[in-house]
């Protein structure tokens, strides 16, 4: 119902009326479509939805092109490099709590299960996870929001990441919260009318970006160094723009036109992360 919050208090069905702290004012204007509510470790949240009826669909028919278009490669040492030569430098909340989660479930073991002090442990276990993940989720929404204000479409790799999270580097993965990154990207993408583009994954890093030719690599190797043309590239870079060729539908020798002639190297930079 529309008129289901009334100052302090939401009415609910099957609940009935239910204290509520309000964020924010829904906008004049907007109507109700669906109420979620969730349980987190700091208490109950209620998550609405609304439609403004009078602001047109956008639509996200957009070609990508070499000029509007940014292939970006999801990485572990950082956590995107874009095929501008930008890094976004990967944060590692879990990793940076660890020492913090460890010292509050030494605590949580030596309660007893189901007392009042194991149930407070328990409850400052969850919140130190909520937190990381609130860090992680508002680092996701930046990096988007940045990436967005430069192209009308970003390509990224078609990743399999359930399956990587099942690999010897899950940890590390998740931390990073790939998945989460990218359907926040999409959603803002497709609200916006911009566009994201996912690739077929095989030898991003391999392949030359200049020449196209394979250059095998361990993933230790972390420059592209190829015997065919002699360029030299950082090999997340060099993924990069093979994700945008492809996502663009040019081949190597095309898109090479439209780089600088007689460029071999060229330097990463930092996007300063908030």
């Amino acid at each position: 119902k529309q008129n289901c919050i009334e100052e302090n208090q939401i009415n609910l069905p099957k609940i009935g009326k239910v204290k509520l702290i309000q964020h924010r004012p829904i906008p004049e204007g907007f109507i109700i479509k669906t109420v979620t509510i969730s349980r987190k470790a700091d208490g109950y949240y209620i998550t609405l939805s609304l439609e403004d009826k009078s602001v047109p669909a956008l639509t996200t028919e957009i070609e990508p092109t070499l000029k509007n278009t940014l292939g970006i490669d999801m990485g572990l040492k950082e956590f995107l490099v874009t095929s501008e030569g930008e890094s976004v430098p990967i944060p590692q909340y879990y990793r940076k709590s660890q020492q913090r989660l460890k010292t509050l479930q030494k605590r949580l073991s030596r309660k007893n299960k189901g007392s009042k002090r194991w149930l407070k442990a328990v409850k400052a276990v969850a919140k130190q996870h909520k937190k990381i993940a609130d860090k992680r989720k508002d680092f996701h929404f930046k990096t988007a929001n940045e990436l967005l204000s430069k192209v009308d479409v970003i390509a990224h790799e078609n990743l399999n990441i359930k399956g990587l999270a099942k690999t010897r580097l899950s940890k590390s993965i998740n931390d990073a919260g790939w998945g989460q990154f990218l359907t926040i990207l999409t959603v803002k993408a497709g609200n916006a009318g911009q566009k994201t583009v996912a690739v077929n994954p095989k030898n991003t890093s391999q392949d030359c970006s200049n020449c196209g030719e394979k250059v095998d690599k361990e993933l230790s190797q972390r420059t592209h160094s190829c015997p065919h043309c002699g360029v030299v590239i950082d090999r997340d870079l060099n993924a990069a723009i093979n994700i945008k060729n492809r996502a663009v539908g040019h081949s190597v020798f095309k898109a090479r036109g439209a780089r600088r002639d007689g460029a071999t190297k060229r330097e990463a930079c930092t996007i300063a992360s908030a």
